[in-house]
């Protein structure tokens, strides 16, 4: 005698015994009679000692090191085996929701089914072996929310098939090798078998999937948009993943390696972080007007950056994504990446994220990023009020005339830079030929002119004390007073040792991170940072004058510490500002032959790349040292490479990749892109690790050529 499908997949969903669970009758199963769809259920059946936790309890997993001991392998399998149960339990559903689904689909369900009644049945029996009976710990219902809901076919192949059973490719045959390390065989046996009943099981799935996805799109692309929050590509992989397994299933290389590199929040609420370099653009315009998220190469080529700033569970919002075997690179140098999310470079918002967020972390907090991000502030969780965000003082804080004047008042050392090395705030040409003249007679040869917004890069002048000013030279500072409405001039002075502090300013506390050393050119612009040993770099003169102890402390810890941090922390309060800080200086040598110290040379109320370079040395050993580049094209073609990826490989050879077997990993040579040189036209940023600083140095000074 036969029975109906339909009938039997009751029997599973509905049933109030393990026995109806688990029992897959004798007679023929037939499908002549699938009957209408029924609604999802709000709870499951089952007996009253193995209930789900509807809150969505979180059962912790016993150690790795815990498996020794037989009772704890128990609760690991007891996991397992309400995973088993959900999947048998959800595939019943499936069958009763979408009775007018393809026979062949509905005939290769049930054989599914009955092979997860049978793993369900198999844990049961090797968790009694191991002193533990199914019910004695809590259920998740995690699995039952996250599939129950599905609308469609495709929606449950999308959420079982290649998300849960293409996870437990990872973690069938990861713990398969631990329980075998153990000791336990029989397990490690029982692990083995499903590993191959789940390639099976993903094959199936992969198989309609394709059947029933848009055409004209990728399996990853369709994959990714049929997953909903908090379902996401992320929970399709384990702790180690197993691309060898998903290509015996059938998955295409392209999609292995997408899902390989992907990370996205697996609970915590993330941070979002974005890349805006213009930013003293629109600090010195005081609006947001005139974005046309135009073209520009520091922006398309380093967007990638702010990758090193986040947590493997944030996101970064970029134009273009990176390519995989890019990200893959950096993952086999144990780097964490956030989820990255690409968004239309013309676009003048931020896409939707259909969450909510922990933070939004731009580059920089100016009208350009209120205005990119309003449209999704009120999904923060935090208390964020962009319409206040802006304002006079936080538009001060980026300014180098303020900088000066709080610097001004800091000279009373005599190893500092006296109040006359600031400069002076002028704003007509007639000033600056005044300033010539003083300067001249007191022995110095040029002048820095400084726009009160810009970057080192592009917002400093030189003039000399003794010459006309060139015409060309002269158009750029009236045009700059003019949209400004001030410039900055000071002594150009021997910069000696370039460095900067790393700080955060949050909830009235000023953090600390780094001091990190600056190279830079002659004419003060940006070469590189060593990274993750500050005074490695100091000459015995140097160490003379920052390092000798006035106190408990070196002297030059203790004036940051007491003096110019409390200074700057005060204007940070005035501004209502939290959020990333540094400050540059640098020492100098006098026009007497000393060296002194100039504490303060610009404030930046943003992220910079030394902070960038910073989170990048927690990677690397502690007695390696870590160098931060930015090259652009012109510069190593003049040293012969022909582009970045020639330049990439070369150093790769010269570096070869080194981890410790400390764990985590961390590097201890090696020489890797940090943004992607496949896609990079301009610049490219780069990190080379060694135990040797002039060997570093060397690199510099080669690439500097």
């Amino acid at each position: 005698m036969a029975i109906q499908l339909q009938d039997f997949a009751k029997q599973v969903l509905f049933g109030t015994t393990i026995e109806e669970k688990l029992s897959f009758p004798r007679e023929e199963i037939i499908d002549t009679h699938p009957g209408s769809p029924i609604s999802t259920p709000h709870a499951v059946s089952r007996p009253g000692h193995l209930s789900l936790y509807e809150d969505g309890v979180r059962v912790d997993h016993p150690s790795v090191a815990k498996l020794i001991d037989e009772k704890e392998r128990g609760r690991l399998l007891h996991f397992f085996a309400n995973h088993e149960l959900l999947a048998t339990e959800l595939m019943a559903l499936a069958l009763l929701k979408f009775p007018d689904a393809p026979a062949s689909f509905r005939k290769g369900l049930l054989q599914t089914l009955k092979d997860e009644q049978i793993h369900t049945r198999i844990y049961m029996r090797r968790m009694q072996q191991c002193g533990i009976e199914f019910g004695e710990l809590p259920l998740s219902n995690y699995f039952w929310k996250s599939v129950s809901s599905m609308e469609d076919p495709l929606d449950y192949v999308t959420r079982l098939s290649l998300t849960f059973e293409q996870a437990n490719l990872d973690y069938s045959r990861e713990y398969s090798g631990i329980f075998e390390r153990v000791g336990d065989k029989a397990t490690a046996k029982i692990l083995d078998r499903i590993y191959r009943d789940e390639i099976d099981h993903v094959g199936f799935g992969l198989k309609w999937f394709r059947k029933w996805k848009a055409s004209g799109k990728t399996d990853w692309e369709v994959f990714r948009e049929r997953l909903v929050f908090p379902l996401s590509p992320s929970r399709a992989k384990g702790n180690v993943f197993n691309a060898k397994g998903r290509s015996s299933a059938g998955l295409e290389d392209s999609f292995i390696k997408e899902l390989e590199i992907f990370h996205q929040s697996r609970g915590r609420t993330p941070c979002v972080f974005w890349f805006n370099p213009e930013a003293e653009t629109y600090a010195a315009q005081d609006s947001a007007d005139g974005y046309d998220a135009r073209e520009n190469p520091v922006k398309d080529d380093l967007e990638f950056l702010p990758a090193y700033l986040s947590r493997k569970d944030d996101i970064l919002i970029v134009s273009k994504a990176p390519k995989p075997e890019f990200l893959q690179t950096l993952q086999s140098y144990t780097i964490q990446l956030p989820e990255i999310v690409p968004n239309s470079p013309k676009s003048k918002t931020a896409p939707l994220i259909d969450r909510k967020i922990g933070d939004l972390r731009p580059w920089a907090w100016t009208p350009d990023s209120i205005s990119y991000f309003k449209e999704i502030a009120d999904r923060v969780t935090r208390s964020l009020d962009l319409d206040t965000m802006w304002n006079p003082e936080r538009r001060r804080l980026f300014s180098k005339v303020y900088s000066a004047r709080l610097a001004r008042t800091i000279n009373d050392g005599d190893w500092l830079a006296p109040a006359g090395c600031y400069g002076k705030e002028v704003r007509d040409f007639e000033e600056i030929e005044k300033y010539q003249r003083e300067l001249r007679e007191t022995g110095y040869s040029e002048i820095a002119c400084k726009a009160p917004f810009g970057t080192a890069a592009n917002g400093t002048r030189r003039i000399q004390t003794n010459a006309d000013v060139p015409s060309g030279l002269r158009h750029w500072i009236l045009e700059t007073i003019g949209k400004q409405g001030s410039i900055q001039i000071e002594p150009w002075l021997e910069r000696v040792f370039d460095f900067s502090i790393q700080a955060s300013f949050r909830e009235g506390q000023m953090k600390v991170f780094a001091y990190t050393e600056l190279l830079n050119n002659p004419r003060g612009q940006f070469k590189g940072i060593i990274a993750g040993a500050f005074d490695k770099g100091l000459s015995t003169d140097l160490r003379r004058l920052l390092l000798q102890r006035e106190a408990a402390k070196p002297r030059l810890y203790e004036l940051y510490e007491n003096r110019i941090l409390p200074a700057v922390k005060n204007t940070l309060l005035e501004a209502t500002y939290e959020g990333p800080i540094s400050i540059d200086a640098f020492v100098y040598r006098s026009l007497s032959g000393e060296l002194r110290l100039k504490p303060i040379v610009e404030i930046n109320p943003r992220y910079t790349m030394g902070r960038v370079a910073h989170e990048l040395s927690n990677y690397i050993a502690s007695a390696s040292v870590g160098l931060f580049q930015i090259l652009n094209l012109s510069q190593l073609k003049k040293a012969g490479y022909q582009d970045f990826t020639q330049y990439s490989a070369s150093q790769t050879r010269h570096f070869p990749k080194i981890l410790s077997e400390a764990v985590p990993s961390k590097i201890i040579q090696g020489s890797f892109p940090v943004t992607d040189p496949k896609q990079a036209k301009r610049f490219l940023a780069h990190f080379h690790v060694s135990g040797n600083y002039q060997q570093l140095a060397q690199i510099l000074r080669a690439d500097s050529s």
